[in-house]
């Protein structure tokens, strides 16, 4: 399984994090014969100098690549990135590895599956872990941790619209939100329909495909969220009444296997819910 981990790390040498994650991966294994490791400076792809490591459990190679843009799109402070593989039955050894280090390097965190899914969050106190995708094994870090399930809501709104007008009003819609400042609008040159506002502890992809707007709204939610939820509904709503036309909210769950539902939705100005999902009671409470 390949899965990726960014860390805010405080060495000011190469050496320095090499030496460090040597030492993690020796106290997994209790044995330095049972790794092996490969040094490269400077990667043809211009990411600096790597390392690459492995053990019976797991191997992973140090890198660079997206860093910035990870941090910057996730609105943490992350400078190093470990391309990890996880072997068969090595899951746990290596959760073990990752509570050596969270406990050693405080910091920002962050684990990702295909560079989108977030597995594991440390952002200020508080370490947020998706219950669902190791299971019972999250034990194994060894640290407090809340649990939580990884929630994809996906906003269509149909109508033509300009990405300009899209994109004024949301961020007003936003500031406008209990006179809401802190406000980061993420913008890239390669995709100008395209564009990404961080709020405070919620994050929001919101794109023009001439024929409808589409915003998301993905992270790691506990179990007693229901205050940031219902923020994100409520946004939702200024959305749908400032952007008028049909519309559908989805509610996506899970990685591979991923449980898509349909939570509200407008059609011809006739307001749908379903009640038999958890968020339905907080939809009331709104709409």
């Amino acid at each position: 399984m390949e899965i990726t981990y960014y860390f805010y790390n405080h060495f000011h040498s190469r050496e320095g994090i090499e030496d460090f994650l040597l030492d993690q991966v020796k106290n997994i294994t209790g044995n330095e014969n049972n790794l092996s490791y490969t040094k490269q400076e400077e990667s043809e792809e211009g990411e600096g100098d790597t390392l690459y490591v492995k053990c019976d459990f797991f191997s992973f190679t140090t890198t660079l690549f997206d860093v910035k843009s990870v941090s910057r799109d996730y609105d943490l402070k992350i400078n190093y990135g470990l391309e990890c593989n996880i072997y068969e039955n090595g899951t746990r050894k290596f959760i073990e590895f990752l509570g050596n280090f969270l406990k050693s390097n405080i910091g920002h965190a962050l684990l990702l599956k295909n560079s989108e899914y977030r597995v594991l969050e440390r952002k200020g106190d508080f370490l947020i872990v998706d219950s669902h995708f190791f299971y019972s094994d999250f034990e194994a870090l060894n640290l407090p941790y809340i649990q939580g399930i990884y929630k994809s809501f996906w906003l269509k709104i149909y109508g033509n619209f300009t990405t300009e007008e899209i994109k004024l009003e949301s961020i007003r819609l936003v500031e406008n939100h209990k006179n809401e400042s802190m406000v980061g609008v993420i913008e890239d040159p390669d995709y100008l329909s395209e564009f990404t506002i961080n709020w405070v502890d919620l994050q929001f992809q919101i794109s023009n495909v001439g024929t409808a707007i589409n915003i998301t709204c993905s992270h790691i939610f506990t179990f007693n969220d229901e205050t940031r939820i219902k923020k994100m509904l409520c946004l939702f709503k200024k959305f749908t009444t400032k952007f008028t036309g049909d519309y559908r909210l989805m509610l996506i769950q899970g990685y591979w296997e991923q449980k898509r539902s349909v939570l509200l939705e407008r059609k011809h100005g006739n307001l749908i819910v379903n009640d038999q999902l958890e968020e339905a009671k907080l939809l009331h409470e709104i709409i």
